[in-house]
Protein backbone atom coordinates (compact mmCIF):
# COMPACT_ATOMS: atom_id res chain seq x y z
CA UNK A 1 0.00 0.00 0.00
CA UNK A 2 1.73 3.22 -0.62
CA UNK A 3 1.87 6.35 1.64
CA UNK A 4 -1.45 8.39 0.11
CA UNK A 5 -3.28 4.77 0.30
CA UNK A 6 -2.40 4.63 3.97
CA UNK A 7 -2.97 8.30 5.06
CA UNK A 8 -6.32 7.88 3.80
CA UNK A 9 -6.93 4.73 5.14
CA UNK A 10 -5.94 6.32 8.64
CA UNK A 11 -8.10 9.23 8.21
CA UNK A 12 -10.76 7.22 7.10
CA UNK A 13 -10.58 5.35 10.40
CA UNK A 14 -10.53 8.29 12.60
CA UNK A 15 -13.63 10.06 11.11
CA UNK A 16 -15.19 6.55 11.76
CA UNK A 17 -14.13 6.88 15.19
CA UNK A 18 -15.28 10.29 15.54
CA UNK A 19 -18.98 9.54 14.20
CA UNK A 20 -19.11 6.23 16.52
CA UNK A 21 -17.90 8.52 19.52
CA UNK A 22 -20.36 10.92 18.43
CA UNK A 23 -23.46 8.74 18.39
CA UNK A 24 -22.28 6.91 21.61
CA UNK A 25 -22.34 10.40 23.24
CA UNK A 26 -25.99 10.86 22.14
CA UNK A 27 -27.34 7.42 22.84
CA UNK A 28 -25.60 8.39 26.54
CA UNK A 29 -27.31 11.69 26.91
CA UNK A 30 -30.61 10.30 25.69
CA UNK A 31 -30.01 7.57 28.28
CA UNK A 32 -28.92 9.71 31.00
CA UNK A 33 -30.59 13.04 30.68
CA UNK A 34 -33.93 12.04 28.80
CA UNK A 35 -34.58 8.30 29.65
CA UNK A 36 -36.50 9.22 32.63
CA UNK A 37 -38.58 11.89 30.84
CA UNK A 38 -38.89 9.57 27.37
CA UNK A 39 -39.62 6.46 29.64
CA UNK A 40 -42.66 8.42 31.34
CA UNK A 41 -43.53 9.24 27.68
CA UNK A 42 -44.04 6.16 26.30
CA UNK A 43 -45.77 5.04 29.97
CA UNK A 44 -48.71 7.47 28.99
CA UNK A 45 -49.31 6.42 25.46
CA UNK A 46 -49.26 2.96 26.72
CA UNK A 47 -51.52 3.35 30.47
CA UNK A 48 -54.29 5.54 31.69
CA UNK A 49 -53.66 7.27 35.09
CA UNK A 50 -56.05 7.70 37.36
CA UNK A 51 -55.09 10.19 39.74
CA UNK A 52 -56.01 9.71 43.94
CA UNK A 53 -54.64 13.40 44.74
CA UNK A 54 -57.08 15.74 43.43
CA UNK A 55 -55.48 18.27 42.19
CA UNK A 56 -51.72 17.27 41.78
CA UNK A 57 -50.69 21.01 43.02
CA UNK A 58 -48.47 22.46 45.49
CA UNK A 59 -49.62 24.09 49.00
CA UNK A 60 -49.37 27.63 49.93
CA UNK A 61 -47.42 28.06 53.60
CA UNK A 62 -47.42 29.96 56.36
CA UNK A 63 -43.77 32.09 57.14
CA UNK A 64 -43.12 28.86 59.32
CA UNK A 65 -43.66 26.71 56.68
CA UNK A 66 -47.22 25.30 58.59
CA UNK A 67 -49.82 25.01 55.35
CA UNK A 68 -52.20 26.88 55.42
CA UNK A 69 -54.33 25.02 52.50
CA UNK A 70 -56.54 22.54 53.46
CA UNK A 71 -57.32 18.72 52.15
CA UNK A 72 -58.61 15.95 53.66
CA UNK A 73 -58.82 11.97 52.62
CA UNK A 74 -62.30 10.32 51.84
CA UNK A 75 -63.15 6.65 49.89
CA UNK A 76 -64.41 7.31 45.94
CA UNK A 77 -65.60 5.01 43.53
CA UNK A 78 -63.16 3.93 40.45
CA UNK A 79 -65.92 2.90 37.23
CA UNK A 80 -63.88 -0.37 35.72
CA UNK A 81 -65.96 -0.77 32.63
CA UNK A 82 -63.90 -3.81 30.82
CA UNK A 83 -64.35 -5.76 34.33
CA UNK A 84 -68.68 -4.69 34.37
CA UNK A 85 -70.18 -8.26 33.89
CA UNK A 86 -73.75 -6.90 33.74
CA UNK A 87 -73.49 -3.22 33.27
CA UNK A 88 -77.44 -2.02 34.24
CA UNK A 89 -77.21 -4.10 37.03
CA UNK A 90 -74.21 -2.62 38.67
CA UNK A 91 -75.29 0.87 37.03
CA UNK A 92 -78.60 0.82 39.45
CA UNK A 93 -76.77 -0.75 42.80
CA UNK A 94 -74.40 2.06 42.16
CA UNK A 95 -76.55 4.63 42.02
CA UNK A 96 -78.42 3.07 44.70
CA UNK A 97 -75.30 3.59 47.26
CA UNK A 98 -74.55 6.89 45.54
CA UNK A 99 -78.01 8.20 46.17
CA UNK A 100 -77.41 9.44 41.89
CA UNK A 101 -79.60 8.94 38.94
CA UNK A 102 -78.91 5.88 37.07
CA UNK A 103 -78.41 7.54 34.00
CA UNK A 104 -75.92 9.65 35.61
CA UNK A 105 -73.88 6.72 36.75
CA UNK A 106 -74.14 5.50 32.95
CA UNK A 107 -72.24 8.32 31.37
CA UNK A 108 -68.90 6.56 33.79
CA UNK A 109 -69.38 2.98 32.44
CA UNK A 110 -67.76 3.46 28.98
CA UNK A 111 -64.63 2.52 27.84
CA UNK A 112 -61.75 4.78 30.19
CA UNK A 113 -61.79 4.06 33.85
CA UNK A 114 -62.85 7.14 35.67
CA UNK A 115 -63.94 8.24 39.17
CA UNK A 116 -66.63 9.88 40.25
CA UNK A 117 -66.39 13.13 41.94
CA UNK A 118 -68.04 12.44 45.20
CA UNK A 119 -66.99 11.46 48.67
CA UNK A 120 -68.15 8.31 50.45
CA UNK A 121 -69.22 8.06 53.33
CA UNK A 122 -67.95 5.04 55.69
CA UNK A 123 -71.14 3.37 55.21
CA UNK A 124 -71.71 4.13 51.52
CA UNK A 125 -67.94 2.39 50.98
CA UNK A 126 -68.69 -0.58 52.97
CA UNK A 127 -71.88 -1.57 50.87
CA UNK A 128 -69.54 -0.84 48.01
CA UNK A 129 -66.81 -3.44 49.23
CA UNK A 130 -69.83 -5.87 50.77
CA UNK A 131 -71.55 -5.41 47.30
CA UNK A 132 -67.91 -7.11 45.46
CA UNK A 133 -69.08 -5.56 42.63
CA UNK A 134 -66.66 -6.64 39.29
CA UNK A 135 -66.45 -3.87 37.58
CA UNK A 136 -66.31 -1.12 40.85
CA UNK A 137 -63.39 -0.35 42.77
CA UNK A 138 -63.56 2.21 46.21
CA UNK A 139 -60.28 4.16 46.05
CA UNK A 140 -58.65 6.10 48.87
CA UNK A 141 -58.19 9.66 47.58
CA UNK A 142 -56.75 12.98 48.75
CA UNK A 143 -58.74 15.91 48.22
CA UNK A 144 -57.58 19.14 47.99
CA UNK A 145 -60.42 21.80 49.91
CA UNK A 146 -61.12 24.35 47.02
CA UNK A 147 -61.95 26.95 49.25
CA UNK A 148 -59.27 27.51 52.68
CA UNK A 149 -60.83 27.19 56.27
CA UNK A 150 -58.55 29.99 56.90
CA UNK A 151 -57.87 33.51 55.25
CA UNK A 152 -59.79 32.63 52.64
CA UNK A 153 -59.55 36.26 50.99
CA UNK A 154 -55.86 36.10 50.94
CA UNK A 155 -55.39 32.20 49.65
CA UNK A 156 -58.59 32.35 47.03
CA UNK A 157 -59.71 29.40 45.43
CA UNK A 158 -59.67 26.65 43.35
CA UNK A 159 -62.27 26.33 39.94
CA UNK A 160 -62.59 24.26 37.30
CA UNK A 161 -59.66 24.93 34.75
CA UNK A 162 -60.88 24.76 30.64
CA UNK A 163 -59.51 21.04 30.16
CA UNK A 164 -61.58 18.48 31.77
CA UNK A 165 -61.03 17.70 35.24
CA UNK A 166 -58.54 20.14 35.70
CA UNK A 167 -58.43 22.77 38.17
CA UNK A 168 -57.09 26.03 38.30
CA UNK A 169 -56.98 28.77 41.23
CA UNK A 170 -59.45 31.67 40.48
CA UNK A 171 -58.66 34.26 42.93
CA UNK A 172 -56.07 35.35 45.49
CA UNK A 173 -52.68 33.51 45.78
CA UNK A 174 -54.12 30.54 44.04
CA UNK A 175 -54.92 32.78 40.42
CA UNK A 176 -51.47 34.78 41.09
CA UNK A 177 -49.42 31.98 41.38
CA UNK A 178 -51.29 29.11 39.48
CA UNK A 179 -48.52 28.05 36.77
CA UNK A 180 -46.13 27.20 39.74
CA UNK A 181 -48.26 25.56 41.99
CA UNK A 182 -49.66 23.24 39.33
CA UNK A 183 -48.33 20.01 39.68
CA UNK A 184 -46.91 17.48 36.66
CA UNK A 185 -47.81 13.73 38.88
CA UNK A 186 -49.80 13.03 41.54
CA UNK A 187 -48.68 11.83 44.75
CA UNK A 188 -51.21 8.42 44.34
CA UNK A 189 -52.55 6.85 41.25
CA UNK A 190 -54.30 3.97 39.67
CA UNK A 191 -53.14 2.91 36.37
CA UNK A 192 -54.75 1.26 33.76
CA UNK A 193 -52.77 -0.59 30.93
CA UNK A 194 -53.99 -0.91 27.00
CA UNK A 195 -52.52 -2.59 24.52
CA UNK A 196 -51.66 -0.77 21.00
CA UNK A 197 -55.05 0.61 19.99
CA UNK A 198 -56.04 1.82 23.29
CA UNK A 199 -57.93 -0.91 24.77
CA UNK A 200 -57.49 -1.84 28.12
CA UNK A 201 -55.65 -5.27 28.75
CA UNK A 202 -58.07 -6.58 31.24
CA UNK A 203 -55.81 -8.96 32.51
CA UNK A 204 -53.58 -6.80 33.76
CA UNK A 205 -55.86 -4.99 35.93
CA UNK A 206 -54.88 -1.66 37.87
CA UNK A 207 -51.42 -0.91 39.72
CA UNK A 208 -51.60 1.90 42.30
CA UNK A 209 -48.24 4.18 42.04
CA UNK A 210 -47.28 6.76 44.78
CA UNK A 211 -44.56 9.68 43.70
CA UNK A 212 -42.91 11.58 46.92
CA UNK A 213 -41.37 14.09 44.34
CA UNK A 214 -42.96 16.58 41.54
CA UNK A 215 -40.68 18.57 39.98
CA UNK A 216 -43.09 20.89 38.33
CA UNK A 217 -45.09 21.90 41.47
CA UNK A 218 -44.26 24.63 44.09
CA UNK A 219 -44.96 25.69 47.18
CA UNK A 220 -46.02 29.45 48.42
CA UNK A 221 -44.78 31.08 51.16
CA UNK A 222 -46.33 33.43 52.55
CA UNK A 223 -45.46 36.36 55.51
CA UNK A 224 -48.63 35.33 57.60
CA UNK A 225 -48.37 33.58 60.71
CA UNK A 226 -51.15 31.22 61.11
CA UNK A 227 -51.77 31.34 64.96
CA UNK A 228 -51.93 35.11 64.67
CA UNK A 229 -54.71 34.68 61.76
CA UNK A 230 -56.90 32.06 63.56
CA UNK A 231 -56.54 35.02 66.36
CA UNK A 232 -57.72 37.53 64.33
CA UNK A 233 -60.16 35.41 62.42
CA UNK A 234 -61.79 34.26 65.43
CA UNK A 235 -61.93 37.99 67.66
CA UNK A 236 -63.87 38.94 64.41
CA UNK A 237 -66.58 36.61 64.53
CA UNK A 238 -66.86 36.62 68.41
CA UNK A 239 -67.40 40.87 67.42
CA UNK A 240 -69.97 40.14 65.11
CA UNK A 241 -68.00 42.19 62.68
CA UNK A 242 -70.62 41.86 59.17
CA UNK A 243 -68.15 43.70 56.84
CA UNK A 244 -64.61 45.13 57.07
CA UNK A 245 -61.41 43.84 57.56
CA UNK A 246 -58.24 43.79 60.14
CA UNK A 247 -54.15 43.52 59.03
CA UNK A 248 -51.59 42.99 61.65
CA UNK A 249 -48.28 43.40 60.63
CA UNK A 250 -44.89 42.90 62.03
CA UNK A 251 -43.24 46.61 63.72
CA UNK A 252 -40.34 47.44 62.17
CA UNK A 253 -40.27 44.72 58.82
CA UNK A 254 -43.67 45.80 56.69
CA UNK A 255 -44.39 42.35 56.94
CA UNK A 256 -48.02 41.08 56.75
CA UNK A 257 -48.44 38.58 59.55
CA UNK A 258 -52.12 38.36 59.23
CA UNK A 259 -55.04 39.84 56.63
CA UNK A 260 -58.43 39.06 57.24
CA UNK A 261 -62.35 40.10 55.55
CA UNK A 262 -65.20 39.99 56.21
CA UNK A 263 -68.19 38.92 55.06
CA UNK A 264 -66.93 35.05 54.80
CA UNK A 265 -67.38 34.32 51.02
CA UNK A 266 -69.06 31.00 50.05
CA UNK A 267 -68.04 28.96 46.55
CA UNK A 268 -71.44 29.90 44.24
CA UNK A 269 -71.16 31.33 41.07
CA UNK A 270 -67.61 31.12 39.55
CA UNK A 271 -68.32 32.79 36.10
CA UNK A 272 -66.12 35.61 36.66
CA UNK A 273 -68.23 37.32 33.03
CA UNK A 274 -70.97 36.74 35.59
CA UNK A 275 -69.54 38.41 38.00
CA UNK A 276 -68.48 37.21 41.56
CA UNK A 277 -70.50 38.02 45.22
CA UNK A 278 -69.55 41.04 47.04
CA UNK A 279 -68.55 38.94 49.75
CA UNK A 280 -65.51 37.70 47.66
CA UNK A 281 -64.18 41.51 47.99
CA UNK A 282 -61.18 41.64 50.48
CA UNK A 283 -62.20 44.55 52.29
CA UNK A 284 -58.22 44.55 53.48
CA UNK A 285 -57.12 46.04 50.17
CA UNK A 286 -60.19 48.18 48.96
CA UNK A 287 -59.85 51.83 49.25
CA UNK A 288 -62.10 53.91 51.65
CA UNK A 289 -61.62 56.78 53.45
CA UNK A 290 -59.60 56.72 56.07
CA UNK A 291 -61.09 59.66 58.66
CA UNK A 292 -59.20 60.44 61.52
CA UNK A 293 -56.51 58.08 61.57
CA UNK A 294 -55.21 60.24 58.57
CA UNK A 295 -54.34 63.19 60.92
CA UNK A 296 -51.19 60.77 61.79
CA UNK A 297 -49.47 61.84 58.00
CA UNK A 298 -51.16 65.90 58.81
CA UNK A 299 -49.17 65.40 62.63
CA UNK A 300 -46.38 64.36 61.20
CA UNK A 301 -45.73 66.79 58.65
CA UNK A 302 -46.43 69.66 60.12
CA UNK A 303 -43.97 68.60 62.82
CA UNK A 304 -41.16 67.80 60.64
CA UNK A 305 -42.06 71.15 58.91
CA UNK A 306 -41.65 72.80 61.84
CA UNK A 307 -45.15 74.58 62.07
CA UNK A 308 -46.14 73.45 65.10
CA UNK A 309 -44.95 72.02 68.17
CA UNK A 310 -46.83 69.91 70.95
CA UNK A 311 -47.78 72.28 73.53
CA UNK A 312 -48.51 74.95 71.07
CA UNK A 313 -52.24 75.93 72.02
CA UNK A 314 -55.89 76.39 70.14
CA UNK A 315 -59.17 77.88 70.41
CA UNK A 316 -61.77 75.62 69.91
CA UNK A 317 -65.62 76.67 69.39
CA UNK A 318 -66.87 73.58 68.88
CA UNK A 319 -70.06 73.79 65.64
CA UNK A 320 -69.16 77.85 65.43
CA UNK A 321 -66.16 77.04 63.86
CA UNK A 322 -65.90 78.72 60.43
CA UNK A 323 -63.45 76.17 58.56
CA UNK A 324 -65.27 73.26 59.98
CA UNK A 325 -67.06 72.32 62.66
CA UNK A 326 -65.64 70.17 65.49
CA UNK A 327 -67.82 67.02 66.53
CA UNK A 328 -68.23 68.26 69.79
CA UNK A 329 -70.57 71.07 69.56
CA UNK A 330 -69.26 73.43 72.38
CA UNK A 331 -65.70 72.41 71.56
CA UNK A 332 -62.81 71.75 73.07
CA UNK A 333 -61.84 75.57 74.59
CA UNK A 334 -58.00 75.92 74.70
CA UNK A 335 -56.26 72.83 73.54
CA UNK A 336 -53.14 72.14 73.17
CA UNK A 337 -51.99 70.20 69.34
CA UNK A 338 -50.76 66.83 71.80
CA UNK A 339 -54.38 67.03 73.32
CA UNK A 340 -56.34 67.85 69.62
CA UNK A 341 -54.70 64.54 68.60
CA UNK A 342 -55.32 62.89 71.95
CA UNK A 343 -58.86 64.12 71.22
CA UNK A 344 -59.11 64.16 67.61
CA UNK A 345 -60.09 67.96 67.14
CA UNK A 346 -61.39 68.61 63.77
CA UNK A 347 -60.80 72.58 63.70
CA UNK A 348 -56.98 72.27 65.16
CA UNK A 349 -55.92 69.88 62.18
CA UNK A 350 -58.04 71.98 59.20
CA UNK A 351 -56.31 74.95 60.33
CA UNK A 352 -52.88 72.75 60.33
CA UNK A 353 -53.32 71.34 56.61
CA UNK A 354 -53.98 74.21 55.34
CA UNK A 355 -50.94 75.77 56.54
CA UNK A 356 -48.86 72.92 55.33
CA UNK A 357 -50.86 73.22 51.74
CA UNK A 358 -51.75 70.47 49.32
CA UNK A 359 -48.59 69.72 47.82
CA UNK A 360 -46.71 68.92 50.58
CA UNK A 361 -49.68 67.16 52.24
CA UNK A 362 -49.45 65.18 49.06
CA UNK A 363 -45.84 64.67 49.45
CA UNK A 364 -45.68 63.30 52.90
CA UNK A 365 -48.90 60.77 52.24
CA UNK A 366 -47.06 59.31 49.47
CA UNK A 367 -43.69 58.93 51.42
CA UNK A 368 -46.30 57.35 54.17
CA UNK A 369 -47.09 55.06 50.83
CA UNK A 370 -50.94 55.65 50.32
CA UNK A 371 -49.91 56.26 46.79
CA UNK A 372 -48.76 52.41 46.17
CA UNK A 373 -50.85 49.61 45.78
CA UNK A 374 -48.13 47.22 45.69
CA UNK A 375 -47.41 44.38 48.27
CA UNK A 376 -44.19 42.20 48.06
CA UNK A 377 -45.34 38.74 46.02
CA UNK A 378 -49.32 40.48 45.27
CA UNK A 379 -51.26 42.93 43.81
CA UNK A 380 -54.10 44.76 45.06
CA UNK A 381 -57.28 44.75 43.88
CA UNK A 382 -57.96 48.49 43.84
CA UNK A 383 -55.40 50.69 42.54
CA UNK A 384 -57.07 54.34 41.91
CA UNK A 385 -55.06 56.96 44.02
CA UNK A 386 -56.78 60.16 43.92
CA UNK A 387 -54.14 61.73 46.05
CA UNK A 388 -53.87 64.53 43.16
CA UNK A 389 -57.18 65.99 43.76
CA UNK A 390 -56.48 67.45 47.50
CA UNK A 391 -54.61 70.45 45.67
CA UNK A 392 -58.45 70.98 43.83
CA UNK A 393 -59.94 74.08 45.35
CA UNK A 394 -62.20 73.53 48.57
CA UNK A 395 -60.77 70.10 48.94
CA UNK A 396 -58.17 70.57 51.64
CA UNK A 397 -59.58 71.08 54.48
CA UNK A 398 -61.49 67.73 54.35
CA UNK A 399 -58.50 65.57 53.27
CA UNK A 400 -56.65 67.16 56.44
CA UNK A 401 -59.26 64.91 58.55
CA UNK A 402 -59.24 61.47 56.56
CA UNK A 403 -62.11 62.56 54.40
CA UNK A 404 -62.34 62.43 50.36
CA UNK A 405 -60.52 63.11 48.24
CA UNK A 406 -57.97 60.92 50.72
CA UNK A 407 -58.65 57.07 50.56
CA UNK A 408 -56.15 53.94 51.69
CA UNK A 409 -56.57 50.90 52.49
CA UNK A 410 -56.62 48.65 55.29
CA UNK A 411 -52.69 47.85 54.49
CA UNK A 412 -52.06 50.95 53.46
CA UNK A 413 -52.95 52.68 56.82
CA UNK A 414 -51.31 49.67 58.72
CA UNK A 415 -48.16 50.48 57.10
CA UNK A 416 -48.56 53.91 57.55
CA UNK A 417 -49.02 53.63 61.39
CA UNK A 418 -45.62 51.03 61.12
CA UNK A 419 -43.74 54.36 60.23
CA UNK A 420 -44.58 55.50 63.83
CA UNK A 421 -43.71 52.46 65.60
CA UNK A 422 -40.63 52.18 63.42
CA UNK A 423 -38.98 55.46 64.36
CA UNK A 424 -40.24 57.41 61.06
CA UNK A 425 -38.65 54.67 59.00
CA UNK A 426 -40.98 53.41 56.18
CA UNK A 427 -41.22 49.76 55.44
CA UNK A 428 -43.02 48.82 52.39
CA UNK A 429 -45.83 45.75 52.81
CA UNK A 430 -44.71 42.15 51.88
CA UNK A 431 -47.34 39.41 51.68
CA UNK A 432 -45.05 36.99 49.82
CA UNK A 433 -41.56 35.86 51.42
CA UNK A 434 -40.81 32.89 48.55
CA UNK A 435 -41.30 29.86 46.33
CA UNK A 436 -39.72 26.37 47.32
CA UNK A 437 -39.45 23.42 45.45
CA UNK A 438 -41.19 20.29 45.97
CA UNK A 439 -38.14 19.30 47.48
CA UNK A 440 -38.44 22.06 49.77
CA UNK A 441 -35.19 24.13 47.71
CA UNK A 442 -35.60 27.86 47.54
CA UNK A 443 -36.35 28.70 43.85
CA UNK A 444 -36.72 32.67 44.58
CA UNK A 445 -37.17 35.05 47.52
CA UNK A 446 -39.66 37.77 46.99
CA UNK A 447 -37.10 40.61 48.73
CA UNK A 448 -38.71 43.13 50.76
CA UNK A 449 -38.95 46.76 49.11
CA UNK A 450 -36.65 49.01 49.77
CA UNK A 451 -36.72 51.04 53.18
CA UNK A 452 -36.85 54.93 53.61
CA UNK A 453 -36.82 57.25 56.07
CA UNK A 454 -40.19 59.67 56.22
CA UNK A 455 -39.75 61.99 59.29
CA UNK A 456 -36.89 62.32 61.85
CA UNK A 457 -36.39 60.28 64.21
CA UNK A 458 -37.32 63.00 67.14
CA UNK A 459 -40.75 63.53 64.83
CA UNK A 460 -41.66 59.56 65.49
CA UNK A 461 -40.98 60.05 69.36
CA UNK A 462 -42.91 63.34 69.67
CA UNK A 463 -45.50 61.33 67.59
CA UNK A 464 -45.02 58.03 69.61
CA UNK A 465 -45.54 60.32 72.31
CA UNK A 466 -49.28 61.78 71.45
CA UNK A 467 -50.46 58.43 69.89
CA UNK A 468 -49.49 57.06 73.46
CA UNK A 469 -51.86 59.88 74.77
CA UNK A 470 -54.99 58.84 72.67
CA UNK A 471 -55.08 55.62 73.98
CA UNK A 472 -54.17 56.52 77.48
CA UNK A 473 -56.82 59.42 77.60
CA UNK A 474 -58.31 60.11 74.16
CA UNK A 475 -60.97 58.66 71.93
CA UNK A 476 -59.09 55.50 71.83
CA UNK A 477 -58.84 54.46 75.30
CA UNK A 478 -60.89 51.07 74.79
CA UNK A 479 -57.52 50.51 72.67
CA UNK A 480 -55.27 50.27 75.42
CA UNK A 481 -53.71 46.82 76.62
CA UNK A 482 -52.77 45.99 79.76
CA UNK A 483 -49.14 44.95 80.86
CA UNK A 484 -47.90 45.83 77.61
CA UNK A 485 -49.50 49.42 76.57
CA UNK A 486 -50.44 50.62 73.34
CA UNK A 487 -50.68 53.53 71.10
CA UNK A 488 -52.74 54.10 68.44
CA UNK A 489 -55.42 56.84 66.26
CA UNK A 490 -59.48 56.50 66.16
CA UNK A 491 -61.09 57.14 62.58
CA UNK A 492 -64.80 57.94 62.13
CA UNK A 493 -65.40 58.32 58.74
CA UNK A 494 -68.54 59.54 57.05
CA UNK A 495 -69.45 57.40 54.18
CA UNK A 496 -72.24 58.85 51.20
CA UNK A 497 -74.78 56.72 52.52
CA UNK A 498 -74.37 58.22 56.36
CA UNK A 499 -73.11 55.39 57.64
CA UNK A 500 -69.82 54.99 59.57
CA UNK A 501 -66.65 53.29 58.90
CA UNK A 502 -64.60 53.08 61.94
CA UNK A 503 -61.37 52.57 62.04
CA UNK A 504 -58.39 51.85 64.89
CA UNK A 505 -54.73 51.96 63.53
CA UNK A 506 -52.26 51.15 66.22
CA UNK A 507 -49.16 49.59 67.81
CA UNK A 508 -47.68 47.17 70.97
CA UNK A 509 -46.17 46.73 73.36
CA UNK A 510 -45.14 50.60 74.04
CA UNK A 511 -42.10 50.40 75.11
CA UNK A 512 -41.03 48.06 72.31
CA UNK A 513 -43.28 48.11 69.51
CA UNK A 514 -43.79 43.89 68.15
CA UNK A 515 -47.41 44.57 65.81
CA UNK A 516 -49.12 46.92 63.88
CA UNK A 517 -52.70 46.54 64.02
CA UNK A 518 -55.50 48.14 61.75
CA UNK A 519 -59.18 47.62 62.03
CA UNK A 520 -61.93 48.78 60.00
CA UNK A 521 -65.57 48.00 60.72
CA UNK A 522 -67.71 49.28 58.14
CA UNK A 523 -71.08 50.26 59.66
CA UNK A 524 -70.10 50.77 62.98
CA UNK A 525 -70.66 53.10 65.53
CA UNK A 526 -67.10 55.09 65.49
CA UNK A 527 -63.38 54.27 65.81
CA UNK A 528 -63.10 54.42 70.00
CA UNK A 529 -66.33 52.48 69.98
CA UNK A 530 -66.11 49.98 67.66
CA UNK A 531 -63.09 49.62 65.86
CA UNK A 532 -60.54 50.03 69.57
CA UNK A 533 -62.08 47.16 71.56
CA UNK A 534 -61.31 44.64 68.59
CA UNK A 535 -58.01 45.93 68.40
CA UNK A 536 -57.38 45.53 72.03
CA UNK A 537 -58.91 42.19 72.00
CA UNK A 538 -56.41 40.85 68.83
CA UNK A 539 -53.74 42.42 70.31
CA UNK A 540 -53.63 40.77 73.77
CA UNK A 541 -54.44 37.62 72.06
CA UNK A 542 -50.95 37.55 69.61
CA UNK A 543 -49.05 39.13 72.37
CA UNK A 544 -49.96 36.04 74.94
CA UNK A 545 -48.94 34.10 71.53
CA UNK A 546 -45.49 35.53 71.49
CA UNK A 547 -44.72 34.63 75.09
Amino acid sequence: MDNRNRKRTILLFWVFVMIFCSLTAHLAYIQIHEGALLSQQALAQQTQLISLEIPPRGQILDRSMTPLTGSHEADRVIVLPWNVADRDREARLLADVLDMDVSQIMEYFTTKARMIPQDLSSVQAGELKNLSLPGIMVAKTKIRERKPGLAAHILGFLGIGETRGSWEGKMGIEAVYNSELKGAVPRAAARVFLDARGRIISGLGLRLEEKTIDNERKDVVLTIDRQIQEAVEQAMDRSGIREGAVVVMEAGTGDVMALASRPEYFLGNENPEEGYPESYLNHALLRYQPGSVFKVVVAAAALEEGLVIPEETYLCVGEKDDIVKCYRPEGHGLITFSQAVAYSCNPVFARLGLKLGAEKLIAYSEEFGLDSADIGGYQTQDKKNKLNLIGQEFNLANASLGQWPVEASVVQVAGMMNVVAGGGIYSPPRLVKMVVSDEGLVERVIQPGGKRRVVSENTANILQGMLERVTREGTGKEAWVENWGSAGKTGSAQTGNEQIDAWFSGYAPLNSPRFVVTVLVKDGESGGQTAAPLFREIMQEILRLEK
